[in-house]
């Protein structure tokens, strides 16, 4: 069984995380394929948040970025498809800097969507918009954390991983973190 791994939309806060700038067009962390861009680690995530905020751990846009924490259990779980980068959040604010997080990259895309019991727009031929998704199992070969292929921005997860980051977060520590569901 598989989930869409999303941003919490029930996650209040509101404190917003900027992606990094000024890194080559060629770096690409939604493209499903091993990055060899040359560029300068940490990445460097603003935000408007202060001293003593609580920044989420995870934060799902065309820079994906997870905490330490939220990036072992992931691991843990036997995720191994990810290419990661050191990175920093820094204050826009008062120039408070949180470290040990990551840029990731989950390489890999599969093409697995059904189309005729899926809801969607076509953004352009072979790439999709869901606002409901279906998708076939026997595609996915069991892969265990891995992008769409007809929408590279759509990251699913397999059970597995979800229960056991909550198997290991029974306080609900993790923020920022959520599923939807996928038709199988």
């Amino acid at each position: 069984m598989y989930f869409k791994l999303i941003n919490d939309i029930h996650y209040e806060s509101s404190v917003n995380i900027y992606e990094p700038e000024g890194l080559p067009v060629e770096f690409d962390l939604m493209s499903g394929f091993m990055m060899s861009a040359d560029i300068k680690t940490p990445l460097v995530y603003t935000t408007d948040a202060a001293k003593g905020d609580e920044i989420r751990d995870f934060w799902d846009s065309s820079f994906l970025l997870m905490s330490k924490k939220f990036l072992q259990l992931v691991q843990q779980a036997g995720v191994d498809n990810l290419q990661v980068y050191p990175a920093v959040i820094k204050s826009l604010e008062d120039g408070t800097v949180w470290e040990n997080y990551f840029g990731v990259n989950i390489l890999g895309l599969i093409s697995c969507a059904v189309l005729s019991k899926s809801s969607y727009d076509e953004i352009m031929p072979g790439h999709y918009a869901f606002d409901e998704l279906a998708i076939d199992l026997s595609k996915t070969q069991e892969t265990l954390l891995f992008r769409l292929q007809e929408h590279s921005p759509t990251i699913l997860m397999h059970n597995d991983i979800g229960k056991h980051i909550v198997d290991n977060d029974p306080d609900g520590e993790l923020k920022g973190w959520s599923v939807d569901d996928v038709i199988q």
